[in-house]
């Protein structure tokens, strides 16, 4: 893709920059100052679903209230569930799209096709998977068994939409900026999300071309599918789409990630749109490294007793932690920063904790994506620095040193955990010395607050 990052505030480990913005940079659009609106709904176009009908493809849109700006920032948020089920109003997106739009966004979130054929070979193995998944209150679990390269065609139609959304919001919604659109997602969405910004044309699977047709729909999958669903797989057309094409491009300035991965991350080129990214270390359903999805929720959660061939039909997946390792090799990188959390894998009977997000687990997503790409939005180049925040050593055991270049009142420095809860709040100067040695490892995140502007810092605490 042709590179649009431009230029990116340095941001240095442990050193937390603060900066006093002309007036009307509204906080390079990280603070939540507005009321939102919403607007459900909104028909963005028409597509064929992989059993041949079609369908129309709908977004719910976010406004902020009392903004008068003609050129707004925007996001485009898709949604999750296995490219087999979800909706734009999940709680994660809605989340997401409120907390945008408060800061000055125009958020989408949109519906795109689901579903893909299953597999006729595995056929015995989903048995099984359907009823041990039935009795654990996971229904339909054999409509994860794919087809050979379905999973690739169901990403690819999901990849169409989305550039498709993408230039709608560019050309058909008013006071939108082109030049500052954005695109996220979790989960199946956070695949699309990333697929959409970094896949090339000539980089497009060869799985999106014409294939045998699937053998006729076997019972167990009956749930799977709508009445009369056709078995051809015909080409999929163009990488781009066929949605609002010749107005605009579908290109974007950055890249939410929750949860998601790549199927190859060489799709990352250098120079390409900024990253920004979070997950889960021991995610069960997506990798945070490389693996097939739902591999280790089998062998974990069902000990391998069934449905332990399902994630044979899915192709291997590159999270976060891959795409971390991945980048900070890449020599002219894109911009990029990852939040990789603790978290404790789940004992049987299994749940999906590692792979979800609270509301306020979202809020913090959210802030922390606008505070890393936010200035570069406004294009303002040229900013007086007001205060400077050391805080070392990061990550740190017992205490953590913070010095502030900064004159004026004192400023309130407080430690939150990730879930948003406040566990220390203090005033500053010029020194202090924050004691950590009774918090348990993880990730935390330090707010600092002088009375005019807010900035956060992430805080690292190993024992």
């Amino acid at each position: 893709m042709k590179p649009l990052f431009r230029t990116l505030l340095p941001i240095l480990p442990g050193i937390l920059y603060v900066y006093s913005l002309p007036a009307g940079a509204q906080g390079c659009y990280t603070d939540p100052i507005y009321e939102v609106r919403v607007e459900e709904d909104v028909e963005y176009g028409l597509a064929i679903n992989y059993c041949g009908f079609e369908e129309p493809l709908r977004m719910d849109l976010y406004r902020p209230v009392g903004d008068d700006n003609a050129k707004r920032p925007a996001i485009v948020l898709i949604h999750g569930g296995a490219f087999l089920s979800g909706d734009k109003g999940s709680y994660d997106m809605v989340e997401a799209a409120r907390a945008f739009a408060a800061r000055g966004y125009l958020a989408v979130s949109i519906n795109y096709r689901l579903g893909f054929h299953k597999s006729v070979y595995y056929t015995p193995d989903a048995q099984g998977c359907a009823l041990i998944g039935g009795l654990s209150g996971a229904q339909n679990a054999q409509c994860l068994y794919a087809s050979p390269g379905e999973i690739g065609r169901a990403l690819y139609r999901s990849v169409q939409d989305a550039r498709g959304a993408i230039r709608f919001v560019k050309t058909r919604l008013d006071s939108v900026d082109a030049n500052n659109v954005f695109v996220g997602g979790g989960s199946a969405g956070g695949f699309t999300a990333m697929s959409a910004a970094y896949m090339d044309d000539d980089e497009s699977p060869e799985v999106a071309l014409a294939q045998n047709p699937v053998s006729a729909i076997p019972l167990i999958y009956g749930a799977c599918h709508p009445a009369g669903c056709h078995t051809e797989r015909p080409d999929l057309g163009p990488p781009q789409g066929s949605l609002h094409t010749g107005q605009a491009d579908a290109s974007v300035k950055g890249v939410l990630n929750i949860f998601g991965a790549l199927f190859a991350p060489s799709w990352i080129d250098a120079g390409e749109p900024l990253l920004y990214s979070y997950h889960k270390d021991n995610d069960l359903v997506v990798p945070c490294q490389n693996g097939q999805p739902f591999r280790s929720l089998v062998s974990r959660c069902l000990n391998n007793a069934a449905c332990t061939a399902m994630p044979n039909t899915w192709p291997e997946a590159f999270g976060s932690c891959s795409l971390q390792a991945y980048l900070d090799t890449l020599a002219n990188a894109p911009a990029h920063e990852f939040q990789i959390v603790n978290c404790t894998p789940p004992n049987f009977p299994c749940s999906y904790s590692c792979h979800e997000v609270t509301a306020e687990e979202v809020q913090q997503i959210v802030q922390g994506a606008t505070e890393f790409w936010g200035c570069t939005i406004t294009g303002q180049q040229q900013r007086e620095k007001r205060w400077i925040l050391h805080a070392f050593p990061n990550p740190a055991r017992e205490v953590i040193e913070l010095r502030a270049k900064h004159s004026g009142p004192p400023l309130e420095v407080t430690l939150y955990s990730l879930a948003g809860q406040p566990l220390q709040c203090l005033r500053m100067q010029e020194e202090l010395n924050l004691d950590v040695s009774a918090f348990p490892p993880g990730a935390y995140i330090l707010r600092v607050n002088d009375g005019i502007r807010v900035a956060f810092q992430k805080i690292v605490i190993q024992k």
